[in-house]
């Protein structure tokens, strides 16, 4: 099985950076998972490649993703773990779709 990366572009200067961090750093230890932290004012260039203009950006990519998808801001446990697994392969990109208030409300009545 491919590798899966999550990269976290951070700043030094970013509040709202070390909890990103720290939420990633919770999936080193899984299997075929790799942590990345890129600090952007040491390695602008790669962040510029990747369409970086917020921190914190967490880019996720793997074998069941076509191409790489990029969260900004702090992100839920669940979201970050879902993104892995569509990642792996084990769910499909549309789990990462966010269906909104009204369709949570539609589901709901129906």
């Amino acid at each position: 099985m491919r590798r899966v990366t999550v990269e976290v572009f951070y700043s030094q200067t970013c509040p709202n950076c070390p909890p990103q961090k720290e939420l990633a750093k919770k999936f080193e230890d899984e299997e075929n998972v790799r942590v990345r932290m890129t600090d952007v004012a040491r390695k602008n260039g790669r962040a510029k490649n990747h369409g970086v203009r917020a921190v914190p950006t967490t880019v996720v990519d793997g074998p069941g993703i076509q191409q790489k998808k990029g969260f900004k801001g702090v992100m839920a446990e669940e979201k970050l773990e879902t993104a892995i697994e569509v990642a792996r392969g084990e769910k499909e990109p549309e789990a990462l779709e966010n269906p909104g208030i009204l369709s949570a409300i539609r589901d709901r009545i129906t």
